[in-house]
């Protein structure tokens, strides 16, 4: 596969697998589309125009001289930061090729504009039945504070180094995140878990948290206890990086009895705990895992050979 070709694939999975559905999608390219035609002629070359194909800001092409290059090998990991580009270069010098490093989490362009993907948990707060206006507000703040937080951080570390030893890098973020919040969703939604303990069990059945349990970072119970009734479910597997605290009155409010995250801070566990309602935290690296698995799975279907490395738990799902 060339490049290009693994960039495109990898959003196409993310847009297949989207809470959000293809419409909302659509229409949010459509939206940039008429921004942008709208913008000044000065103003149009300021534009990123990777937004009028890509719905994911969180997930880009960081350093690729050639777009066309032929992949045989790529080092995949959840974090992807200059300990990583050495480890590639490394592994070159030794005589496996790395035609390819994919990271995971946010780095370069992806992290300065991580705010602009969170607007998806008001959507997904909204089909669980909070209305838009209300979780629109919670959020809007809540988005404002991330993107102050991330804007002193040294974005393009990772990509600096990738450009000095001439090594490809992109990173996948949502795309990876739809696809483990549609997996897990549909597998609970199948079993239908009537106690907290029940989704706990179900989870540990997926191979990358059965693996995560023996690394002693498998799921656990924040807010609960294994006997809770699980009343309605939601899961906070994307949208970026974690909600608002303030969001949890809301989800009592309107009927959501447990949270299902891949992790959350003591302040969100703290106003839960208040507001009554369950937290299964299923593990960070264990979902992130889950979810890059099934966007690799696509690239092993095509011959490519997956390296994993920075806490990716590589399992294929092919001929299972």
């Amino acid at each position: 596969m060339e490049i290009k070709e693994i960039f495109e694939l990898a959003i196409q999975v993310g847009i297949d697998n989207d809470p959000r559905g293809r419409v909302k999608i659509e229409k949010i390219l459509k939206k940039r589309a008429e921004e942008y035609k709208d913008l000044p002629k000065k103003k149009q070359k300021d534009y990123d125009q990777d937004r009028l194909s890509n719905p994911f800001s969180d997930t880009n092409i960081q350093f690729v001289p050639d777009l066309n290059k032929d992949v045989k090998t790529v080092l995949v990991g959840i974090d992807a930061d200059a300990s990583e580009v050495l480890l590639a270069n490394e592994l070159n010098k030794l005589g496996k090729k790395i035609d390819l490093i994919i990271g995971h989490h946010p780095m370069g362009k992806s992290l300065a504009n991580l705010g602009d993907v969170m607007d998806m948990q008001v959507d997904i707060m909204e089909k669980e039945g909070i209305p838009g206006n209300i979780a629109e507000k919670i959020m809007e703040e809540h988005i404002s504070q991330v993107g102050r937080s991330v804007a002193p951080i040294n974005h393009y570390q990772a990509v600096d180094t990738a450009r000095l030893l001439d090594i490809p890098l992109i990173n996948i973020h949502t795309p990876a995140d739809n696809s483990v919040y549609k997996f897990v969703k549909e597998k609970l939604d199948q079993k239908k878990p009537e106690t907290v303990g029940e989704i706990i069990d179900l989870l540990k059945e997926i191979p990358e948290y059965a693996e995560a349990v023996k690394l002693g970072s498998g799921p656990v119970l924040f807010s609960g206890s294994d006997k809770s009734r699980a009343g309605k479910i939601m899961l906070g597997m994307t949208g970026g990086t974690g909600g608002s605290d303030k969001i949890y009155e809301k989800l009592g409010q309107y009927g959501v009895g447990t949270v299902v995250d891949m992790h959350i801070g003591e302040k969100h566990r703290e106003e839960a705990a208040k507001h009554y309602i369950n937290v299964v935290i299923a593990g960070h690296m264990a979902s992130d895992s889950l979810g890059l698995n099934i966007v690799m799975d696509e690239l092993e279907k095509r011959g490519v050979e997956i390296i994993p490395c920075s806490g990716f738990i590589r399992y294929s799902r092919l001929n299972k």
